[in-house]
């Protein structure tokens, strides 16, 4: 599917959904770093979004992080209880589980996880957001910015039933 119609397809899931949303396009970026050099700031929290694995089980997390916070291992372990040994998923992990390249990485691909076999993993920041706080995703597609608010987003999480932490 081309970047264009995978973003038509997450805006249109989300139409179906009542939600609003606001697309913001741009050039492809593909790390925080760029987005910063390319004033590609949004209002609201910006995030970034990293599938990891446990090596031993085979299980998928989809981290979803303020984008000046980095993934420490041994803090999400301790944090969510965990004694697993995690690693990046490979891009062609990524593929088969969400759909996504890198780049890309977005909570919008869990729309193709139909058996809901990852688990999102929220920063604290983002549960602690009040629900108009606007959250800042690629839909799909490293040529877009989608913002929407922290309530509708839970209410995107929902629809899909793919466990949240």
């Amino acid at each position: 599917m081309s970047p264009e119609e995978e973003e038509k397809r997450v805006c249109d899931y989300l139409d179906g959904l009542g939600i609003k949303y606001t697309v913001h396009h741009h050039k492809a970026v593909f790390t925080v770093a760029e987005v910063e050099e390319n004033g590609l700031i949004m209002p609201g929290l910006n995030l970034k979004n990293l599938l990891i694995r446990d090596k031993r089980d085979k299980t998928y997390y989809l981290v979803i992080l303020e984008d000046g916070h980095r993934f420490e291992r041994k803090a999400f372990n301790e944090t969510a209880g965990w004694s697993a040994k995690l690693c990046f998923a490979s891009p062609e992990q990524l593929l088969d589980k969400l759909g996504l390249t890198p780049g890309s990485v977005s909570p919008f691909g869990i729309m193709n996880d139909p058996s809901n076999e990852v688990t999102i993993v929220l920063d604290p920041v983002i549960t602690a957001a009040p629900d108009d706080e606007l959250l800042n995703f690629h839909p799909n597609t490293n040529t877009a910015t989608l913002s929407l608010t922290k309530g509708d987003f839970f209410r995107f999480l929902d629809a899909q039933g793919n466990k949240y932490v």
